[in-house]
């Protein structure tokens, strides 16, 4: 009996000091607290290059591949693009389903400071989709690319053949990774 009285005491005096302290006080929760936000990356240092899509018929999707480089000292954040031969675009990334290969929607994609990303073939691109007219081999596509803070960034884009496969030029290819055995 007097073990019992002892470890209700005890109980008694910790939820005291926790309720004391706040802990399991009612009321609003405490806040967090936000990390500072970063300004958004200048037009200046947002270099984009190698553009290009596959050609597409009328009502078709295509992709469009390119390079963006950070050249400033905050990330520059992509939300998406916009082109008139298009009735909407999207982020998207791409996964093989069985042997199909998919697209899903993702959301903006950030480029760090002093670094390069690569939109691939087979990996992430900018997608156009119904588009109101064709697009053939040789078209020039105008098209611009949202970046956070209202960066607007007009480009032109190169169409190349519906089965084309380009690879960055061997000066922008990424380090080579070691196989895993």
């Amino acid at each position: 009996m007097q073990l019992r009285k002892s470890a209700l005491t005890i109980g008694t005096i910790v939820f005291l000091a926790f309720s004391a302290s706040g802990a399991f006080a009612a009321g609003k929760p405490a806040k967090k607290e936000k990390a500072p936000e970063l300004p958004p990356a200048k037009v200046e240092d947002i270099h984009v290059g190698g553009l290009w899509a596959r050609a597409a018929r009328k009502g078709e999707k295509t992709h469009i591949f390119l390079t963006i480089e950070n050249k400033g000292d905050v990330p520059a954040v992509l939300r998406g693009g916009a082109a008139d031969v298009a009735t909407f675009s999207q982020l998207v990334k791409f996964s093989m389903l069985g042997a199909y290969l998919r697209t899903e929607m993702v959301g903006p994609v950030p480029v760090e400071p002093k670094e390069k990303y690569t939109f691939e073939p087979g990996v992430v691109g900018i997608e156009l989709r119904d588009l109101k007219e064709d697009i053939k081999r040789s078209d020039v596509l105008p098209v611009t690319l949202e970046f956070t803070g209202d960066v607007l960034i007009d480009v032109e884009v190169e169409v190349d053949s519906r089965t084309a496969v380009r690879y960055p030029p061997p000066g922008e290819l990424p380090p080579a990774k070691e196989k895993a055995y």
